[in-house]
């Protein structure tokens, strides 16, 4: 999708590969499965996408269409832990599932984050991409796991090369800490509580827009039906025939201590970074422009109260009243 998050596309250009970007709905903020197909070409390679603010994609249908067509399917969940859809969590239904652990995310680290996998051969390459490109599979503290420490003939080293320093990816550094690993450890002792009270904190929110009518104004954001999100926001969207000003309504929210979030990077063909970078479209990015013009979205951290919750709505609605 062409409305997102920076990380979900880096990668590609990383790679020297090139994305093919499409346009994602008002509303559930995703595309769908039939744009996804549309997009299909013989040189696809795979399909990257994310669960935006934690609202599931049409995962299954994605699926088995990229099952079909021998595609990777890696699903960024960064934003979803916790989310369903038809029963399975979001992040394994693909061959890999990323997780963010930044502060602002279900649970936290500090920093970092975690890539799921269900096949053994993804073990190793993903491990070894996180650890340097190496081609040795110990675990830290343990050597010559293989056998065959010193009767490697790899590459064009010379034969016995310590298969410690043999590198057959080029790889990262991307090892989480003892101590932040502690601190995720206690955080997902908490992560049932925290799902609950974000999903909780959406449905008062998204119920109180209907009650004080503010849905004349705004797209509400809505779930697929086999779905079950763990949000990580409230996403609004102004609606042609407002006369709302986005700049200057969240301008004053900030100035009633009521933070809010543009939806990422808006339509990342247009950032700054990416105009020069090789890409397609297919289709237009109608709905992407109008998000990056018009949307935006509010907290609902499961540290929010019915206090704070009602006070976002009252000067939501108190802005439109004076403008």
């Amino acid at each position: 999708t062409a409305v997102g998050f920076p990380t979900t596309v880096n990668p590609i250009f990383q790679n020297n590969m090139i994305p093919v970007f499409i346009d994602s709905e008002l509303g559930t903020y995703n595309p769908t499965a039939k744009s996804v197909i549309d997009a299909y070409s013989s040189d696809t390679k795979a399909i990257m996408m994310a669960h935006t603010l934690g609202n599931p994609l049409e995962i299954e249908k994605i699926k088995d269409f990229a099952d079909d067509k021998n595609l990777w399917l890696i699903e960024d969940n960064c934003d979803a832990l916790g989310s369903t859809y038809n029963g399975k969590y979001t992040g394994t239904f693909g061959d890999a599932g990323t997780f963010s652990f930044y502060p602002a995310h279900h649970i936290t680290t500090g920093e970092g984050g975690a890539v799921l996998y269900n096949d053994i051969k993804m073990k190793r390459i993903v491990e070894s991409f996180r650890d340097w490109g190496r081609d040795c599979w110990c675990q830290t503290g343990m050597n010559n796991t293989c056998g065959k420490r010193y009767s490697w003939k790899l590459g064009k080293l010379p034969e016995g090369y310590d298969h410690k320093f043999v590198y057959s990816h080029v790889g990262y550094n991307m090892k989480i800490t003892d101590i932040q690993a502690a601190l995720g450890c206690s955080q997902l002792e908490k992560v049932d509580m925290f799902i609950e009270k974000r999903k909780h904190n959406f449905k008062y929110l998204f119920n109180k827009f209907k009650e004080e009518k503010l849905d004349k104004h705004f797209i509400l954001p809505r779930a697929l039906p086999k779905s079950d999100p763990s949000w990580y926001g409230f996403l609004l969207t102004i609606k042609n025939q407002s006369k709302i000003n986005r700049n200057d309504l969240v301008k004053y929210l900030n100035s009633k201590r009521i933070l809010t979030r543009l939806l990422f990077a808006g339509n990342l063909t247009k950032q700054p970074g990416y105009m020069n970078k090789k890409h397609r479209v297919v289709g237009n990015l109608n709905n992407t422009d109008k998000i990056m013009t018009d949307s935006f979205w509010v907290g609902v951290w499961p540290g929010l109260g019915q206090k704070e919750l009602d006070f976002i709505t009252h000067e939501i609605k108190k802005y439109i009243l004076n403008n």
